[in-house]
C-alpha cells in the first residue's frame, strides 16, 4: 500500500464503433472497466465515492483517436504493463490501453494535435491541388458556440502537413491548435471543403482520426 495515491496516465485509442460514443459515455465505460479490472484505483471519500478520472481534450462524436489520455490514481504499486493488461482484458472492442506511466506534463500544456482526414470521393486525384490551394490561403470559418455564431480567422491555427491521394482516397494530414483558448475542431476543415469545393460531406464519405498530441511548441510530443 502506498503512503500517498500515485497518479497514473494511460494513453489509449478509441476507434471503430466506439468513436461514436460521447465523452460522458466514455467516462461511464471507463468507470465500469475499473470495477471489472480489479485495479487498485483510488476513490474519493464521502457519501458517493468514485474514481477521480480526468481526460485530455475531448473528441467530437464520430472522431477516432490513436492517442487519448486519462489520469487517475492508484493505491498500490503496479507496473504500467500490468495496468494496460488489466484494462485491455475488460475494455470493449474499440478501446485499447497503449501505455501507462507517471505523467510528465499537465493537460493544460497541450497545444496542438495531428489529424488524418480521409475522403472517399469520386476522382479524388483531381481534388488534391484545389484542397492544397484552399488551405494555403486565408482560412476563415463560422464558429458556433453557446453565445452564437461568429466569423473567425484560423489561418495561424492550422498547419497543413500533407495532401495526398492513396488508394484512390484523398488524405489530409493536419496539425491543428488544441489549446483551450483556441481549439480548432477538424470538422471546420471538413465544412470548409464542402462549402468551397463541393466535396461530398455525408458521414460515410470521410473519416477523421487524431493521430498525435503535442505541447504548446507544436513539436514536443505530449506525455
Amino acid at each position: 500500500m502506498l503512503s500517498q495515491p500515485q497518479k497514473i496516465r494511460v494513453m489509449f485509442s478509441k476507434t471503430g464503433s466506439l468513436k461514436f460514443i460521447s465523452h460522458l459515455d466514455l467516462n461511464r465505460t471507463v468507470r465500469s472497466a475499473f470495477l471489472r479490472s480489479r485495479l487498485p484505483i483510488w476513490y474519493t471519500k464521502g457519501f458517493n465515492p468514485h474514481p477521480k478520472t480526468v481526460f485530455s481534450v475531448p473528441l467530437s462524436v464520430g472522431t477516432a483517436s490513436l492517442c487519448e489520455f486519462m489520469d487517475f490514481r492508484v493505491t498500490e504499486e503496479i507496473t504500467g504493463e500490468a495496468i494496460c493488461e488489466r484494462l485491455n482484458a475488460v475494455f470493449p472492442v474499440g478501446l485499447r490501453a497503449i501505455e501507462a506511466y507517471e505523467p510528465v506534463k499537465k493537460f493544460h500544456d497541450i497545444g496542438w494535435a495531428d489529424y488524418e482526414l480521409v475522403f472517399e470521393i469520386p476522382d479524388a486525384a483531381s481534388m488534391a491541388e484545389p484542397v492544397r490551394e484552399l488551405l494555403s490561403g486565408e482560412i476563415v470559418i463560422d464558429k458556433t458556440t453557446k453565445i452564437g455564431t461568429r466569423t473567425v480567422d484560423i489561418t495561424s491555427l492550422v498547419r497543413v502537413l500533407d495532401v495526398t491521394v492513396e488508394d484512390e482516397k484523398l488524405v489530409l494530414k493536419l496539425r491543428l491548435s488544441a489549446d483551450d483558448a483556441s481549439y480548432v475542431n477538424p470538422k471546420y476543415i471538413v465544412e470548409l471543403m464542402i462549402s468551397k469545393l463541393g466535396i461530398p460531406g455525408e458521414k460515410d464519405d470521410y473519416t477523421v482520426c487524431r493521430t498525435a498530441v503535442y505541447c504548446k511548441d507544436g513539436e514536443t510530443i505530449f506525455r
